[in-house]
């Protein structure tokens, strides 16, 4: 009987020894872009958002797979972040679903068309989710909106059709919507006054939302001439007091390089260049950041060699970049 106790007791000891530890590791994230495979394919797959940020969450972004390589439609998958502190490693894993798939397929029926839908960018309004993004009318991109009220709870749900956003979409193309922290301030990119594309914000008399966005209450629109240049400057992404943007302006590593720029005593400083862990001489696009269980993390698209084909979507640690 003493043995079978001490045998019961020496397996318990075995099991909570920390040196037993296994993980199968996914995709393990580094201050060197890594590829996020699950989600690419030999098509283009780019412009993402994360509507939340926690452990486990949705990622939407465009991609043509569906056409072939045609016209970009929105898709949502499922994202599963987890930290390892033995091995000191931050992991990924993807799934191919989304985690609220019913949800999320009743949005994106609303959302995709015969033609092309880009650069998501979404936030709530009290119960309401506001899903923002562009989509070419006769070869001229907008800026729209869908309403999903009550999202995500156990009250009725409605989806609004799509809503052109008011007093943005009056000139040229306008696409890759973004709010600034107080959410009073919406940045962009647009082509109205130039041969290139700009960064440009739209103030607000109040705060965002569905109805402000319609009615278009806005009390001032500027070109940033600080985060602006002679060459294209696109997919402006503001997380607290940092954007982080797209530009093939003088000076990068080739292509499209991705930039970063605080905004510090009520202007944005210089934008400087991420580096070359990041960066590289082919295109680099579409910027996202957000912070993960302590980690300042970035997604971007890119169709440097390596990938699945076409642009694909990347991960990387930037805690060694930005302050």
């Amino acid at each position: 009987m003493k043995q079978i106790k001490f045998l019961i007791l020496f397996i318990l000891i075995a099991g909570c020894n920390p040196n037993n530890y296994e993980f199968e590791y996914d995709i393990i994230i580094t201050d060197i872009a890594t590829n996020l495979d699950g989600l690419n394919t030999v098509y283009d797959d780019f412009n993402s958002d994360l509507p939340y940020a926690y452990d486990r969450m949705d990622i939407y972004f465009s991609t043509n797979r569906k056409s072939g390589g045609n016209d970009f439609d929105i898709i949502a998958k499922e994202l599963d972040f987890s930290y390892h502190s033995k091995d000191d490693i931050l992991n990924l894993s993807i799934s191919n679903e989304a985690i609220v798939k019913e949800a999320s397929d009743l949005l994106l029926d609303i959302v995709n068309t015969e033609n092309n839908e880009l650069g998501p960018f979404s936030f709530r309004d009290d119960e309401d989710f506001i899903f923002m993004y562009a989509t070419d009318f006769n070869d001229t991109f907008k800026i729209n909106l869908v309403e999903y009220t009550n999202w995500n709870n156990e009250r009725e749900s409605v989806i609004s059709d799509p809503m052109e956003i008011s007093g943005i979409n009056d000139f040229g193309n306008n696409l890759y919507p973004s709010l600034n922290m107080s959410k009073n301030e919406m940045f962009f990119c647009s082509d109205r006054n130039d041969a290139v594309f700009n960064i440009y914000s739209a103030i607000y008399n109040n705060e965002l939302s569905k109805q402000t966005l319609v009615d278009g209450d806005i009390k001032s629109l500027q070109k940033e001439t600080i985060l602006s240049s002679p060459f294209d400057d696109k997919c402006p992404f503001i997380k607290d007091d940092i954007i982080v943007f797209t530009s093939n302006r003088e000076n990068g590593m080739g292509g499209y390089d991705l930039y970063f720029s605080y905004f510090e005593n009520g202007s944005w400083t210089a934008p400087e260049l991420f580096g070359d862990n990041v960066n590289s001489e082919y295109d680099d696009y579409r910027p996202i950041v957000f912070q993960m269980l302590g980690f300042n993390l970035m997604i971007f698209s890119s169709n440097r060699p390596g990938g699945q084909g076409g642009f694909d979507l990347y991960i990387v640690n930037i805690d060694g970049i930005i302050k």
